[in-house]
């Protein structure tokens, strides 16, 4: 199951009344964070953050809250990431293992809808973090891009031939889940050697004997934290090289709590992939650039590309015709063959209120 194909984003002045702002929501373990994004410019014009409460219904009804408040009470639309499964034409959660209460078949979109009276997107969070480094940040402008998000754990994403892949329930990017090693650690999804088990915050603390990921980044002096980082940098290095016979990228982008180590990751995550470059060719390592935002913002735009709620049975976000790169964005409407989406540098252009679904 794909996203829906792209029209370009008109980027032009909306008409009077037109709401021009949409929020978004990252729903974390502990933090749910969120941050109203102004689609003139593509900037973040409020942002706050609540603790994650513990059934889905609190949780849903402190999103509502959220959405009620002056910051975000006048926006066109709701987008949500949360840490699971999702069915994406509907909006039901079909995995969502890391909050309590039970969270399996839970209509968050149309709970959250029916609270609020605005259209809601529900993706991952992973996938949401991918959208907006993507669309504004590190990756803007590539086309084949595999994405990381180290904390706790360890998420993923990939875009290939211009298009953010993520199947119906957005499953696809689990790059996590890769099996770096059979004979590894047992990983909390119950399989063994996964590459979170190898890269994750915890992993890498464990490995290292030290409390946080961070105290091991600090010390560099220190051989069993300095083999923890290694281990950790080539497992990251060895399964991209492997996603990479398949999904070929000429991009690796890094972020997440872990992802501020990436000094230290690099060089192990480089020559694991300069081994394997003959084959997969050139992969550039490079550094998140949104920060704490990115998941809310990605969220947000998700959900400013769903507004006309035009459910289709395809759940990609990608032009009909991949290419080498995404056309420049202007005031009209691009040929067929060159549909794409890029929001524009804000100097330069601005969001519309005519933003159409990606068809």
């Amino acid at each position: 199951m794909l996203y829906p194909s792209r029209q370009p984003v008109r980027l032009i002045g909306g008409g009077a009344g037109v709401r021009e702002r949409v929020l978004g929501i990252d729903v974390g373990g502990t933090t749910v964070k969120w941050a109203v994004l102004e689609t003139r410019d593509a900037t973040v014009v409020a942002r706050g953050s609540i603790p994650t409460a513990g059934d889905p219904h609190t949780v849903a009804a402190d999103l509502a809250a959220v959405a009620a408040t002056p910051a975000a009470g006048d926006t066109a639309a709701i987008g949500v990431g949360v840490p699971g499964h999702v069915d994406r034409s509907t909006g039901v959660i079909r995995f969502l293992p890391n909050l309590r209460g039970d969270w399996l078949g839970f209509p968050l979109a149309a709970t959250l809808r029916a609270a609020t009276g605005r259209p809601v997107t529900v993706l991952n969070d992973a996938r949401a973090f991918c959208l907006a480094e993507w669309l504004l940040g590190a990756a803007r402008g590539h086309d084949d891009v595999l994405f990381l998000t180290l904390g706790t754990g360890v998420g993923g994403g990939v875009v290939s031939g211009g298009a953010l892949l993520t199947g119906p329930d957005d499953r696809l990017g689990e790059i996590g889940h890769l099996v770096h090693d059979r004979a590894g650690p047992t990983c909390g999804c119950g399989h063994r050697g996964c590459l979170e088990t190898y890269a994750s915050a915890t992993a890498i603390a464990r490995a290292a004997g030290r409390p946080t990921a961070e105290d091991v980044f600090l010390a560099l002096h220190d051989l069993q934290a300095n083999a923890a980082v290694e281990a950790a940098g080539r497992a990251i290095g060895e399964t991209i090289a492997s996603l990479c016979a398949v999904l070929p990228a000429d991009l690796l982008v890094i972020g997440g709590g872990v992802g501020a180590g990436l000094p230290r990751l690099r060089p192990h995550i480089e020559h694991a992939l300069a081994e394997r470059r003959d084959f997969i060719g050139a992969v550039d390592v490079v550094a998140a650039r949104l920060g704490a935002d990115a998941g809310a913002v990605g969220a947000a735009l998700a959900a400013l590309n769903d507004l006309d709620g035009q459910a289709t049975p395809t759940g990609d976000w990608g032009p009909e015709v991949p290419t080498t790169r995404r056309p420049a964005v202007g005031v009209g409407a691009a040929p067929a063959h060159e549909r794409s989406f890029a929001l524009p540098d804000p100097a330069t252009e601005l969001i519309a209120d005519d933003v159409r679904r990606w068809t």
